[in-house]
């Protein structure tokens, strides 16, 4: 039976383990997010739990399980990033947006996630924006970089 996964599927042998950050990736890539029925079809095509595909998926701060926003923003709270005020820049995030980390603003647009590590900690405090790397932030610049992000136009 064909899902919305086997044309990915296809690519990678069948029951090849070392195919499964790959194949996560492209799923991640052509759907936003990994959902749950991806992890159940992965497992059954690569033969393994279920549970060791999501243990090793969340290990990696790539990978999302929910749609998220338009604009997935990840504040980094590495021990880097918090000397240098990550918390403060999260804060004015949660603040500009209201948003709390693993929440999506009401209009879709935006969604906040506190990571572990970026792994830039030379250009701490760092975020990341849809995977693009935003190096040393402060309020002044997250304030113009949502500015910015929801008015393209007049930036």
């Amino acid at each position: 039976m064909e899902s919305e996964f086997s044309p990915i599927l296809k690519k990678y042998p069948e029951g090849r383990r070392e195919n499964l950050i790959p194949l996560l990736q492209e799923i991640q890539d052509t759907r936003g997010y990994i959902p749950e029925s991806a992890i159940s079809e992965v497992a059954e095509y690569l033969e393994m739990p279920a549970v060791k595909i999501f243990s090793v998926a969340t290990f990696y701060n790539e990978f999302r399980f929910d749609p998220g926003g338009r604009f997935h923003i990840q504040v980094c709270q590495g021990i880097g990033c918090q000397v240098d005020g990550s918390e403060r820049v999260r804060k004015e995030i949660g603040r500009l947006l209201g948003l709390n980390p693993g929440e999506t603003s009401d209009d879709g647009l935006f969604s906040l996630e506190w990571v572990p590590c970026l792994g830039v900690c030379q250009e701490a405090p760092v975020i990341s924006v849809n995977g693009k790397f935003y190096p040393k932030m402060s309020a002044v610049k997250i304030k113009a970089l949502i500015d910015e992000i929801k008015n393209p136009a007049e930036s």
